[in-house]
């Protein structure tokens, strides 16, 4: 089994892992790093804030960062005190790389079937098996088993028996974000009882404060702390490559938050886990886009990045000026509309449980649970005194082209430099958008 494993990389660094080591799968270098800091005497510190990226290149620059990863994946302090896991959490692990394997053997065997495969960090549930086919672990073959994994690898595989439309998009919301239902008919309904939409707000609010990257006094108080005009010099003259690893090193940190926040919303964790993995798949990207301006400055166009807010040039090595302007442009224009953290929290919500993404199995059961929750927006909008704000809410195709875009980009990135995002980039990342970068625009 200890050899499979390896077919896992290293959850907390992305490196080759080595076996299971307190609880989660490794590598040797955070295995012993975590057995190390769990000596009384030792106390780590952040010199920046707290949220440093932590992979195979940078593992070694801030131990505390380190260390919080290492016990927000799963590690476990009891591990390294009372030796090895029971023989329960070996089986269950077992069975996830067997699983794996098993997968992986299927989509060799398949010629001509696309195979792409999405490997959350973090996130709890069994390999997946192909759509249409036994064993999905949905609530209608006992939703629980999906949820028993502590800290296993999700794996996507083909996702058959859902045909888009004929421009390859199967999401059909057109200009507005919601189908728009009644707030007052869904209040009657004996599945939505005020008290259960109050229920589902306050897990929404609870699972954003949770989860949230970086505090929004924290960001309030650094708004000025801009780069200087050598830091900025210094990073146009980084390489395309370096500079492309570092934005995709933060997208992919951002992304991890995404997948805890959607595992603590009531009804995510029930869904089938196709469905999981295709809102998350579909919709992370969105969702980072839209938190990221709770840190812009639309005073004077800057977004926080490594420590400091940074205008559009710094970006400028990336060589897609066109790509930063529009992004920059939709978070001037979310910052417009002044959200509270709230509204921020449901707001990603909805973005996120979306019914119109393509190949879910249970749609109308994510359109519940959509609507759910855009009923819960709506009172908070309401109890406000802020319902205008609906009627100014970007499009959805929107966010949709920003990250088509982002992936047009990454595909001139990957022709000008082939190689560099499968040797240098964080897995993750890879897994959500190279096997859409590798897909011809004409097949997708």
């Amino acid at each position: 089994m200890r050899a499979h494993i390896e077919v896992i990389p290293c959850k907390i660094c992305g490196d080759k892992s080595s076996g299971i080591h307190y609880g989660v799968i490794t590598c040797e270098g955070c295995k012993g790093f975590f057995r190390r800091s769990q000596q009384s005497s030792l106390s780590y510190a952040c010199s920046r804030q707290q949220n440093c990226p932590i992979d195979r290149a940078s593992r070694n620059r801030c131990q505390h960062c380190r260390l919080q990863k290492c016990l927000r994946l799963g590690m476990s302090r009891d591990a390294v005190k009372f030796g090895r896991m029971s023989k329960k959490q070996r089986d269950r692990l077992h069975a996830e790389v067997q699983q794996q394997l098993e997968q992986r053997q299927r989509e060799r065997a398949a010629e001509g079937a696309p195979a792409v495969s999405l490997g959350l960090a973090g996130c709890r549930g069994h390999p997946l098996t192909p759509a249409g086919t036994p064993g999905c672990p949905g609530t209608r073959h006992g939703g629980t088993e999906g949820r028993a994994g502590a800290m296993a690898e999700v794996e996507l595989g083909r996702l058959e028996g859902t045909k888009r439309g004929p421009d390859g998009d199967r999401d059909r919301a057109g200009p507005d974000f919601y189908p728009h239902p009644d707030v007052g008919s869904l209040l009657e309904s004996p599945t939505s009882s005020g008290v259960e939409i109050e229920h589902l707000t306050q897990n929404v609010l609870k699972s954003y404060r949770e989860t949230c990257q970086l505090r929004a006094e924290d960001l309030q108080l650094r708004r000025w702390d801009t780069f200087s005009r050598e830091e900025v010099c210094a990073y146009q003259k980084k390489s395309m490559e370096e500079m492309w690893q570092r934005c995709a090193g933060r997208i992919t940190e951002a992304i991890q938050y995404v997948v805890e926040f959607a595992k603590r919303l009531h009804g995510f964790m029930d869904l089938c886990q196709n469905d999981q993995i295709v809102l998350l798949k579909a919709g992370a990207m969105e969702v980072v886009l839209v938190w990221m301006c709770r840190a812009f400055n639309s005073d004077n166009r800057t977004v926080f990045f490594e420590g400091k807010y940074a205008g559009a040039e710094l970006f400028r090595s990336l060589g897609c000026h066109e790509l930063i302007g529009s992004i920059f442009d939709f978070a001037q224009s979310l910052c417009a509309l002044h959200f509270s953290e709230s509204e921020v929290a449901l707001f990603s919500a909805l973005v996120l449980i979306n019914a119109n993404r393509p190949w879910l199995q249970e749609q109308a059961k994510v359109a519940r649970l959509h609507g759910h929750l855009e009923v819960a927006f709506r009172l908070l909008l309401r109890r406000t005194h802020r319902e205008g704000l609906l009627a100014r809410l970007p499009p959805q195709g929107r966010l949709r082209a920003l990250c088509s875009q982002h992936v047009e980009q990454l595909q001139a990135f990957r022709r000008l430099h082939p190689g560099v995002l499968h040797a240098a980039f964080p897995p993750l990342y890879r897994e959500l958008f190279a096997s859409e970068a590798e897909t011809p625009s004409g097949t997708r």
